[in-house]
């Protein structure tokens, strides 16, 4: 066994192969420099719409009721009760004034609300995003083969109510071709 690691150790310290093993170490390097999708995926996630997150919503729970019920044609619509909701950063300035005139006080008072803001790169001024809350769910129905059947029917409501946190009162869920 030593003998064999003997002879690739001596074929190793040819000048040639080193060569050889190094290019190709450098150009793994290269490709794996370029696979990186992490640019992408984060464009992905500040870009996403209402509409983008409902079609993925409804993308998974059809996945899901596909592996619960064995079917293969299953239809989910989901609506929402709002769009995405953004919270920035913000300040509250409160200008107040009193005025005393023979025993008559008035008081003005006037908040100002305005946003914390920075600079970009190329000078334009952006909101400091806080937060962003996505929009809750006001309904999901389903139709898929089986969905009339009691014991199929509560297995896919218990699956839906787990998976999107909502009461079992927004689900709905019926039997189709």
């Amino acid at each position: 066994m030593n003998s064999i690691y003997k002879k690739y150790l001596e074929k190793l310290k040819n000048p040639r192969v080193l060569i050889v093993i190094g290019i190709i170490g450098l150009g793994l390097i290269f490709l794996s420099s370029l696979g990186t999708g992490d640019e992408k995926a984060s464009k992905i996630s500040e870009d996403f719409t209402a509409e983008e997150y409902k079609e993925s919503l409804e993308k998974d729970i059809t996945r899901l009721v596909k592996g619960i019920s064995g079917s293969r044609k299953v239809t989910v619509v989901i609506t929402l009760e709002s769009s995405i909701n953004y919270n920035y950063a913000d300040t509250i300035e409160e200008l107040g004034e009193s005025k005393n005139d023979n025993n008559n006080t008035t008081e003005k008072s006037e908040i100002k609300q305005g946003y914390i803001t920075v600079k970009n790169a190329d000078g334009s001024e952006q909101a400091i995003l806080i937060s962003k809350q996505m929009p809750e769910i006001r309904g999901v129905a389903i139709v898929c083969e089986g969905g009339d059947t009691p014991a199929l029917n509560e297995k896919i409501q218990n699956a839906v109510t787990s998976a999107l946190n909502i009461t079992s009162k927004r689900v709905f869920i019926a039997g189709g071709n």
